[in-house]
């Protein structure tokens, strides 16, 4: 049987995790753990019996979702879950996920969080990606506006397709097991490799001064006019993704001596564009905007071109190809390491995985238009983004005309932000700072998920 036309079925209701979930549970669990969130601010008050029907009701359309993780054979896997979708307070304490009792999450890899007028969906980043993500969360949304506002059932789901948001589980059916589980693997081919740094040496941020044992992050958000920044786009000729960047590594270069090195931007992109593609299981990947400290002296107009071009060399089919054939390297190193369970404790200790990838400065995720009309007008009053990891990041999402540029950090120093600001000051954005606290991180812990012995 070829790679590409295999079961994932083991038996006993049973199975087989992926390439990115051994890259996932091995290299970011434990104290490393991927926790993405999304914060939605209600316009009325949370109803939870409507939110928990409506969350169980989404998941059907998300068989995949409707798991728990398992380790079995020394392998993660999955196992069905009939349990109610997890709704906790929204009261800062960290939960596991896959886990079960008060502090776990039903045995799901997410989480609702919720308080008195919003609602915070928390995903351990095994799951899905960004895109996944949103696509569940929306269908929430929608169910839950259907029974707050019972007319907007008439109204047509159609436009919810093109953002791949599900009203039942037809795409899902319509995939072979590959595409579902490890599309990467499906995907993955020859092809022609374009790299940005040829042959610079990037430059790292300093370390962070924090407890490794402290499971919390600071978030500082920028919140600045989406349609100022939109017109700054326009008039620099550029797009999103490259001025946010330019405006990010410009920030770095005047609070850091940079010397001959160059600032990596590391960006992500939706590899699904390439092979339309409906799996949720995780397609992003790495697209880094490197720029030297010549690069800075230049106009702005003339940076994002260049960091435009960098990035439109990486969003080409044959340079996708090759960047998962090495993911799914990187999977099969996971695998030969051994057991994942002791893979992990191990990648989480001292000896274990560096906290910087060897060519990032920083990392910069923007999602997109987080845009749910019709609910967004009925329901939502802002959407604010979450990343708690092991490092510092960027996570922007746009909800109205609010562009939320949220500064994850593991320690309390605000340098980033704060040069982060003066840099959007600089070119009139007028943003307004919001310094969010520490936030508990919701975790994966293997001494809190299911063991099944094999037969």
């Amino acid at each position: 049987m070829s790679t590409k036309q295999q079961s994932f079925d083991l038996g006993n209701g049973l199975r087989k995790g992926g390439h990115y979930d051994a890259i996932f549970f091995g290299c970011y669990a434990e104290t490393n753990t991927f926790d993405i969130r999304c914060r939605f601010d209600l316009r009325t008050k949370l109803n939870r019996a409507r939110l928990q029907k409506a969350a169980d009701a989404a998941l059907k359309s998300y068989p995949e979702f409707a798991v728990r993780p398992v380790v079995y054979d020394g392998k993660i896997c999955y196992e069905k879950n009939n349990n109610p979708v997890k709704l906790c307070p929204d009261d800062n304490k960290t939960r596991y996920f896959g886990a079960d009792g008060p502090s776990g999450t039903n045995g799901y890899l997410f989480c609702f969080l919720c308080g008195d007028k919003h609602l915070t969906f928390s995903m351990y980043h095994a799951q899905t990606d960004a895109y996944g993500m949103i696509s569940y969360v929306i269908s929430v949304l929608w169910n839950y506006a259907k029974t707050t506002f019972p007319p907007i059932r008439f109204v047509r789901t159609n436009f919810f397709e093109p953002y791949g948001v599900r009203m039942n589980d037809l795409q899902f059916r319509m995939m072979d097991d590959m595409e579902r589980y490890d599309a990467i693997v499906k995907f993955a081919a020859d092809g022609k490799l374009y790299d940005p740094y040829e042959g610079k040496e990037f430059f790292p941020l300093p370390p962070e001064a924090h407890e490794k044992s402290d499971m919390s992050c600071r978030l500082v958000n920028l919140v600045i006019s989406n349609s100022d920044f939109m017109k700054k786009t326009v008039e620099l000729h550029t797009s999103y993704g490259p001025l946010l960047a330019a405006l990010a590594a410009e920030s770095i270069n005047d609070t850091f001596d940079i010397e001959d090195k160059a600032i990596a931007v590391v960006l992500t992109g939706d590899s699904r564009r390439f092979f339309r593609s409906k799996t949720l299981c995780n397609m992003a990947y790495n697209t880094p905007i490197v720029l030297t400290k010549a690069d800075m002296g230049m106009p702005m107009e003339n940076i994002c071109k260049k960091m435009r071009t960098q990035m439109l060399n990486q969003l080409k089919k044959s340079h996708v190809r090759e960047t998962l054939k090495g993911i799914v390297k990187i999977g099969e190193d996971v695998f030969a390491l051994g057991p994942i369970d002791g893979v992990a404790k191990y990648l989480a200790g001292p000896e274990g995985l560096k906290v910087q990838n060897e060519k990032t400065t920083i990392f910069l995720t923007y999602p997109g238009k987080i845009d749910t009309n019709p609910i967004s007008r009925l329901l939502i009053k802002s959407v604010t983004p979450g990343m708690l990891a092991m490092d510092r990041a960027i996570n922007v999402y746009c909800h109205g005309d609010d562009l939320v540029i949220q500064y994850s950090l593991k320690g309390d120093d605000l340098t980033l932000p704060v040069a982060m600001r003066d840099t959007l000051n600089k070119y009139g954005f007028d943003p307004i700072m919001f310094d969010m606290g520490r936030i508990a991180q919701n975790m994966l812990s293997f001494d809190k998920i299911k063991k099944v012995e094999k037969a």
